[in-house]
């Protein structure tokens, strides 16, 4: 009977087991408020973004494939490196020495701080280990790869309400060609910045569902501390919000009589709106944020720029298309037609799994990934067009939400198009196209129970995939990379006790050629130096060389005697003192050269501008009274157009022009106050000389002078003839009267004064077989010979003559006028050519 009576407790402790286990299950979901199953699918999505990390190619390097480098880490290190209280968390990529001994910066402050300031506070416990610094960065983009992947299938687990279609659709998304590229990429318009765009879209989902603005305000502020994309997510959200309130609105019964009394509760209700709220907030905040940063740059540059002409601004309006002098030498990539077919190209790419697709990235190699080879362009269209129908049948909440996601980026793409056009790292916001599309085409299979974990299985498979194929690297390759890596950071990494607060010149052209491609990862080794990287060797250095550098870092061992070799012990990368730099000789030089100009010995100055030029054996000479840091501190641009194109070297024979761009640093002298800068004019017969200084890495002019050198004979000739009517009627008249004769196209204009000449002249040549262009111009279908008047023409007795050659090719049809840069053309002419 004792037995009998234990086997019926255990019976019935057998079956009281379930009901236990279901009041445990129910106290953990009131405690937790959530089911453990709906969160297994976010545990698969973290184990699969953790293959990852088991075939990422990183590791602390610069480089993940052959000939590919990585720019975007390369950039994004050096800012985060150089961000610090001290500089009031300025965004500098360098500074470098300027006259009288204080440093210049070269700010690249156009993105919010925060985004950096977060990579530099991983990378603080590092201390000076630079390679350890680099990974600790890497890791947490790679890390942000994963919240991003994350929060977007939170947001669409509450927008399908199926935890199995949005692990699906988010594994999917997220085995596109540019988030892999880019995934560990240190930079802006990466991963923390796509992290930003999602984590406000979440904030969207929730406020749309509960109501919780507040969560979504805080999201919008911290996401705009990242990077400003979030804004191409807002635009549209609140396009939508206020478009569904406005039409709320107007159907309610509304107090009062009349049209106006309706429009006071309308415009009343919708300056109530949390839209609007929204919008105003997030506008203010970004305006705090860029003020911050003009503030900065306004400071570093001493208040000597004006407000358009800070680099934050010239980005501004290079982006959106309305700097006309920057953008319009792009015409032929910023037109619609070119543009939109790059970005659908773009979105094909990101649409197709990586693991199944043969492509290239459209910049430096192809990658042989899988079995397909189809026409991304058409694929891109195919899902914005399939994405916006599919829209059409989802209920007002889930089709503004997902209508959101999947316009930002276009709103992006579209709105800063001077940006998106070349670089194709923005191609990751294309992402909200792919996330959309994919739970559309999921939302189908919810009819059928099993498809749901069937796709996500699947999905989660070619994600895995799709992340070994870009983690493969050739062996040969890889042995290369690291041999680069270990090489040259290692000897870089000697000098960091030895260069800091010093004044260093980089010897770029005698170190690795990667490096040389990469140069922006010196800034990231040399941060807390002050430097200059030059491609020419030291012996050439002006006379200011020994008063400006402490140091000089060379991959030429010999460079100086061995005395004055610092670092013995490297391999790549040498690190010298400038004791052996004798400068004395060539500041005699300068002087006696500065003495003649002040004294009048070089008689009047060619042309007067910021710099006085003048042209005298065989140089030509610039020189500035009063001279400021500001006026020393950008690139001189010098471009010598010869009267026989034969004359130029052939790699220049297509430009039409030979470029002598200097740096003041290797060609400038100061005396009493003053500057003044030599250059060497080569020894083939000149026609003109375009010459000023401009913006480096935006190329843009901050001044500009052009100057003839022929004889006016040959004009005056040409003038008499037209006159005479040896020319015949005019092919064309606009400003100028357009003739074709033997000396080729001659403009002619009686009478003329300053304003008709002050526009650059357009002359493009359609040949008759476009395989007699130069082969960078046959895509283009004609040849672009645009000069200006000073370059080509001569004034002489109220009369304006300028003469352009004719190619030595057919020509069909000639196209010219002139234009001005951002306003377009004043005239245009058009006329058969001469065969």
């Amino acid at each position: 009977m004792r037995g009998v009576g234990w086997y019926n407790a255990g019976m019935m402790s057998l079956r009281l087991l379930p009901s236990a286990a279901a009041r445990f299950r129910r106290w953990w979901e009131l405690r937790l408020g959530v089911r453990l199953a709906s969160w297994l699918p976010l545990l698969l999505l973290l184990l699969a973004m953790s293959t990852v990390y088991l075939f990422w190619d990183g590791w602390g390097g610069f480089y993940k494939h052959p000939l590919v480098y990585n720019w975007n880490t390369a950039e994004g290190i050096a800012l985060a490196e150089n961000l610090s209280p001290a500089h009031n968390f300025l965004m500098f990529l360098r500074q470098y020495p300027g006259p009288g001994g204080a440093s210049v910066y070269e700010p690249y402050n156009r993105f919010p701080v925060g985004g950096f300031a977060l990579i530099k506070l991983v990378t603080l416990p590092f201390g000076d280990n630079l390679s350890a610094k680099l990974y600790a960065a890497q890791v947490l983009m790679l890390l942000l790869t994963a919240g991003a992947a994350a929060l977007a299938w939170r947001s669409l687990h509450r927008i399908t309400g199926h935890p199995w279609i949005a692990l699906a659709a988010t594994m999917l998304a997220f085995s596109g060609y540019h988030v892999l590229f880019f995934l560990d990429a240190v930079s802006s318009a990466c991963m923390k910045d796509l992290f930003a765009v999602l984590l406000v879209f979440h904030g969207m989902t929730v406020f749309v569902q509960e109501g919780r603005f507040g969560q979504l305000l805080a999201k919008t502020c911290l996401a705009l501390l990242i990077g400003w994309y979030a804004y191409a997510l807002l635009l549209p959200f609140i396009v939508f919000g206020l478009g569904g309130e406005i039409v709320r609105l107007s159907r309610m019964n509304m107090p009062g009589d009349g049209i106006a009394a309706r429009i006071r509760a309308l415009a009343g209700g919708l300056i109530r709106s949390r839209y609007v709220r929204l919008g105003a907030i997030a506008l203010m905040f970004g305006l705090a944020l860029l003020s911050f940063n003009f503030a900065n740059e306004y400071a570093a540059f001493k208040g000597e720029r004006s407000l358009r002409e800070l680099p934050s601004v010239q980005s501004m309006l290079q982006r959106t298309g309305q700097d006309g002098e920057f953008n319009a030498d792009f015409d032929e990539f910023l037109a619609w037609g070119p543009f939109l077919t790059g970005q659908f190209r773009r979105i094909g790419q990101m649409v197709l799994p990586y693991a199944l697709t043969v492509h290239t990235d459209g910049l430096h190699h192809k990658h042989q990934a899988g079995p397909l080879s189809i026409p991304y362009v058409a694929v891109g269209v195919g899902a914005v067009v399939g994405c916006l129908l599919g829209l059409l049948f989802l209920t007002s909440r889930r089709r503004m939400l997902l209508a959101t996601l999947a316009l930002s980026g276009l709103c992006w793409g579209i709105g800063v198009r001077g940006n998106t056009a070349f670089h194709t790292n923005e191609s990751i916001f294309y992402l909200g196209i792919t996330l959309a599309l994919f739970t559309l085409v999921l939302l189908v299979l919810r009819r059928r129970r099993w498809l749901p974990g069937v796709a996500a299985v699947a999905a989660l498979s070619v994600f895995a995939l799709s992340a070994y194929q870009m983690g493969r690297v050739d062996p040969q390759a890889r042995a290369l990379v690291d041999e680069i890596n270990s090489g040259v950071m290692s000897d870089f990494q000697e000098m960091q006790g030895m260069t800091p607060g010093k004044r260093v010149y980089v010897q770029l052209y005698e170190l690795d050629p990667y490096i040389q491609e990469v140069y922006l990862i010196v800034d990231y080794y040399l941060a807390r130096s002050v430097m200059q990287l030059g491609r020419r060797p030291i012996s050439g250095c002006g006379p200011l060389c020994g008063e400006y550098y402490d140091f000089v870092i060379s991959g030429d061992r010999d460079l100086f005697p061995e005395q004055h070799l610092l670092t013995p012990s490297n391999r790549e990368v040498f690190l010298f003192d400038t004791g052996g730099i004798d400068t004395d000789g060539l500041t005699a030089g300068y002087r006696a050269v500065y003495d003649a100009v002040t004294s009048g010995g070089y008689g009047a100055p060619a042309v007067r501008a910021e710099y006085d030029l003048f042209i005298a054996d065989g140089k030509a000479v610039y020189y500035k009274h009063g001279c400021r840091a500001a006026d020393t501190a950008h690139k001189f641009f010098l471009h010598t157009t010869p009267e026989d194109r034969n004359d130029l070297p052939e790699e220049r024979r297509e430009y039409g022009f030979d470029n002598l761009d200097f740096d003041f640093i290797w060609r400038g002298a100061m005396f009493d106050g003053d500057c003044i800068a030599i250059a060497q004019l080569p020894d083939y017969s000149i026609a003109s000389i375009r010459t000023g200084q401009y913006v480096s890495g935006l190329g843009r002019e901050i001044w500009s002078v052009a100057i003839s050198l022929k004889s006016p004979l040959e004009y005056n000739a040409a003038a008499f003839a037209i006159a005479a009517g040896g020319y015949g009627e005019p092919v064309g008249r606009g400003v100028f009267d357009v003739y074709l004769g033997d000396a080729g196209v001659v403009y002619f204009k009686e009478p003329c004064d300053v304003g008709d000449v002050g526009a650059r002249f357009f002359l493009h040549f359609i040949a008759e077989d476009d395989s007699d262009l130069p082969p960078e111009r046959q895509g283009a279908g004609f040849d672009n010979r645009d000069f200006f008047f000073a370059e080509r023409g001569v004034a002489t007795g109220g009369r304006c003559v300028a003469i352009a050659p004719l190619p030595d090719y057919p020509v069909d049809r000639v196209r010219t006028g002139q234009y001005v840069s951002g306003e377009g053309r004043i005239w245009t002419v058009e006329f058969a050519g001469r065969r």
